[in-house]
């Protein structure tokens, strides 16, 4: 038995090269992808735009309201600043409620402050913080 070398396909040979090259595009490519969003554009999902914002108010959401002018507010976004400020309305009723169940006035004065100066801050929005004090006052009610 000699030993000698086989002759490799040159379709065999470009058919490799191709699928080196496209391994090393494919990786500059996601490479290239990963490094070229900034950390607002990948953290932006967890910011709530006001059409967002907006459709929680029609579903009554309060609590996704609060969670989004949250996370907006880390985000450093402030286009948003009435809901936001309603956001702020709707915690402090709730916390004023809670205090005024429990008797403690020093805590219910100053929720009380919160949602006097949020009232006078949101705008048009204050149709939802009307809406917010009936649902207070009537909370525990059946």
């Amino acid at each position: 038995m000699s030993k000698t070398k086989k002759k490799t396909d040159p379709v065999v040979v470009l058919l490799d090269l191709v699928i080196i090259a496209l391994i090393f595009v494919m990786l500059i490519v996601g490479i290239e992808f990963y490094f070229n969003f900034s950390y607002e554009k990948r953290g932006g999902t967890f910011m709530q735009e006001a059409k967002e914002m907006a459709f929680d108010l029609e579903r009554n959401n309060y609590a996704s309201l609060i969670q989004g002018a949250y996370m907006n507010k880390i985000n450093g976004k402030t286009d948003t600043a009435q809901y936001h400020e309603l956001a702020e309305y709707t915690e402090a009723a709730f916390l004023y409620k809670v205090y005024e169940g429990k008797g403690k006035a020093a805590e219910t004065a100053a929720q009380k402050e919160i949602m006097d100066r949020a009232r006078q801050n949101m705008g048009s929005l204050t149709i939802f913080a009307d809406r917010v004090d009936g649902l207070i006052r009537d909370f525990g009610k059946k």
